[in-house]
């Protein structure tokens, strides 16, 4: 397919190089968003030692990332995930890992534009301005159109302004490190390294790291450009160690800076502030430095919006070319070639879970149930994927113990740990969240149902593949493979 066909069926190869994969993996984190959010929510298990807290959770960064790096050693798809688990243990279960995703992506899409509602009504006030009631409906709307329309002029474009979002974002950051790290009324100490310091100590401290770790672990965002990527394989792989290195080492340089410049004995009033990290900005730089701030994290929330939207509209669209979705969702823009059909409706889904949200729960409340709706989303999915790649390997005549059985068991009793703490004890509204995701997943499980009595796999390989920059015909099998190395 070139880029002058008027009728695309397919989405077009080579349109991105390593820049925009790893600008993917890096916006899908909002290093800057993050910072306001993520990181408070860390502080308030790991308190005083929350830089120790982050230096564990990157090293669970990097056993998170092992199951999408290993499986793009062979498969590279806009499927991602989805694609993974469907190669490996077949079409139903690649379905409802791909739906985790979809869910995942959406609601985080859906909590970036409740945040932003609640980031103005926060920092309104030090400008004089209280925001007037009904007025977050109207900035849950108006925020999702920077990146619906990126997405929808074409996935180059977008990324274009990805590279450039993260890399000033990432700076940033730095630049407010080292201001308050070499600040003369800051206490530089090791003492933030001592588990002592997190809430109940030990047991604090594995919570914040879990949640850490959480909050940079979202460079899995780069595989779902599998059909785009030039020489995808390679690309997407050195994209997730360098986009998660990058992210990890930046979070443990920020969460130190903070934790001293706040005061690590003082910060359980850190995790209890609802902008610490801005408070911070406008302590050391001044109200305009932190006005400077919001307008970056909001342009931050943006590029998540942007990374969010790729994911969700690669899955819509192998799920509408397996008619297991409707096909319009399908379509191909003839110039822009994105699956435009898809991208307006995930930006309207998106706005509609917004404002169904604030209107029952309130604006806090439906961005803490969102973001769990997203936190249970990314927990299943990646479930799903590490279950995927022990079955995927097991077949393999080249199987590495630690790589594809050790890590990956590692990696589901972290995420079992991080939902019988996040969900545990249950209570309202946050229970809500484990209730819709295990209630959209039993939904896909009989629905998929529904479409295998009609054809004997939904979720073909065919589909799979043409949405994939692998090789047509289906992968030698591994038991074949075997054989021929034993033989030799």
């Amino acid at each position: 397919m070139t880029r002058s066909d008027p009728h695309p069926s397919s989405l077009p190869r080579n349109a991105v190089n390593f820049w925009h994969v790893l600008a993917q993996g890096l916006i899908s984190n909002g290093p800057l968003a993050s910072m306001v959010a993520a990181l408070t929510a860390a502080a308030g298990y790991a308190l005083g030692a929350l830089p120790l807290a982050y230096l564990l959770g990157g090293l669970m960064v990097f056993l998170w990332i092992n199951t999408p790096y290993q499986f793009s050693k062979k498969l590279a798809g806009a499927g991602g995930m989805a694609y993974f688990v469907g190669r490996s243990m077949g079409g139903r279960w690649g379905y409802l890992a791909g739906v985790a995703y979809v869910v995942y992506y959406a609601a985080l899409l859906a909590t970036n534009i409740v945040f932003f509602s609640l980031l103005v009504q926060s920092v309104g006030p030090q400008l004089g301005w209280n925001m007037p009631a009904g007025m977050a409906y109207v900035f849950t709307i108006l925020f999702v159109i920077p990146s619906t329309v990126l997405t929808y002029l074409g996935v180059r474009s977008s990324l274009n302004y990805g590279v450039i979002t993260a890399l000033v974002e990432m700076v940033m950051l730095l630049i407010l490190s080292a201001v308050i790290i070499f600040s003369p009324h800051t206490v530089n100490t090791a003492a933030v390294y001592h588990p002592a310091l997190a809430a109940h100590g030990i047991s604090g401290l594995a919570v914040g790291a879990l949640v850490a770790s959480f909050g940079m672990s979202g460079s899995t965002a780069a595989v779902y450009l599998g059909a785009e990527a030039k020489t995808a394989h390679r690309t997407i792989r050195a994209a997730l160690y360098l986009a998660s290195g990058l992210v990890v080492l930046m979070f443990i340089i920020v969460s130190y800076s903070l934790t001293v410049g706040w005061g690590y004995l003082h910060m359980s009033q850190f995790a209890q502030s609802s902008i610490p990290g801005l408070l911070i900005v406008q302590h050391y730089l001044g109200l305009k430095a932190e006005l400077l701030f919001v307008l970056f994290v909001l342009n931050s929330l943006i590029g998540m919006n942007v990374a969010s939207t790729i994911v969700v509209t690669r899955i819509t669209l192998t799920f509408a070319h397996s008619d297991l979705w409707p096909k319009f969702l399908g379509r191909i823009h003839p110039k822009y070639q994105t699956p435009y059909a898809a991208v307006l409706t995930v930006g309207a889904v998106a706005v509609l879970a917004g404002l169904l949200a604030e209107s029952i729960l309130g604006l806090s409340n439906a961005f803490l149930v969102l973001i769990l709706i997203a936190t249970m989303g990314e927990f299943l999915g990646h479930a799903l994927g590490n279950v995927g790649l022990l079955k995927f390997y097991d077949r393999s005549a080249r199987y590495h113990v630690i790589a594809f059985g050790i890590l990956p068991a590692l990696s589901l009793v972290l995420i079992a740990f991080g939902v019988f703490f996040t969900f545990y004890p249950p209570i309202v509204p946050a229970v809500y969240a484990p209730i819709i995701m295990i209630g959209s997943l039993v939904l896909a499980y009989f629905h998929y149902g529904y479409h295998l009595r009609k054809r004997s796999q939904p979720l073909s390989e065919a589909v799979l593949l043409h949405f994939s920059s692998d090789h047509p015909e289906p992968v030698p099998d591994f038991e074949e493979e075997k054989i021929e190395v034993e033989a030799e």
